[in-house]
């Protein structure tokens, strides 16, 4: 029985969510103005600090009129940008949060909120999930969290390092501390000659929403 329930309730989910992404959210101009947020889906004391700061942030990324795009997780991180996204998002002509967009994966890993934001994907895996996001922003977010995360972050360093200069995206790891490890890697790829591209020219670290806030303008 409560496995029915929960095939039920995914079902119903994933009946609201388009197969695949409208050309609209593709459009140059689209992509310049949406802003995909990664991160932890679950609440540590260690990540606390990005929390706030991710809030605070994309409060103000869209009150100034951008859209935001994230995986609709309702904790942690990720809970976070998708709160501020549909609490300050303009509202269309359906009473829903158009600024406030999510991509998620099939099978739904259950604790997406549907009923706050627009859908506009659904990728069959993590990877696919990835190559979306890419898809419609041009500038992602990429907080502390976990192996998903990492996976995500080396995913789009790597489009960075070997696509097209026009397909580069504005790539921001926030928080120094936790990227550490990852910098140092990427710095002893470049000194080794195992990637043509600075790390630097590849994406962009911070540690404070001031930081943050002062690259997004």
């Amino acid at each position: 029985m409560q496995v029915q329930r929960v095939q039920n309730y995914q079902s119903s989910f994933q009946a609201k969510i388009p197969k695949t992404i409208s050309p609209t959210y593709k459009t140059s101009k689209s992509k310049a103005n949406t802003i995909a947020v990664l991160g932890s889906s679950k609440t540590t004391d260690d990540i606390l600090k990005y929390m706030d700061i991710c809030s605070n942030s994309v409060k103000g990324m869209v009150l100034s009129g951008k859209n935001i795009v994230t995986g609709c997780g309702t904790s942690g991180i990720m809970g976070e940008a998708y709160k501020s996204g549909y609490n300050y998002s303009l509202k269309n002509k359906n009473n829903l949060p158009k600024q406030n967009l999510g991509i998620l994966t099939k099978p739904l890993w259950g604790d997406e909120d549907l009923e706050h934001c627009i859908p506009i994907g659904c990728a069959k895996s993590e990877a696919g999930r990835i190559e979306m996001f890419s898809q419609v922003a041009d500038t992602i977010l990429i907080f502390p969290g976990s192996t998903g995360t990492l996976q995500e972050a080396a995913t789009l360093i790597s489009k960075n390092n070997y696509g097209k200069a026009e397909d580069k995206k504005k790539i921001i790891l926030v928080g120094k501390k936790f990227f550490k490890g990852l910098i140092e890697q990427y710095n002893k790829l470049y000194k080794s000659g195992l990637i043509k591209h600075k790390p630097s020219e590849l994406f962009t670290v911070v540690d404070s929403e001031k930081e943050l806030n002062g690259i997004l303008k």
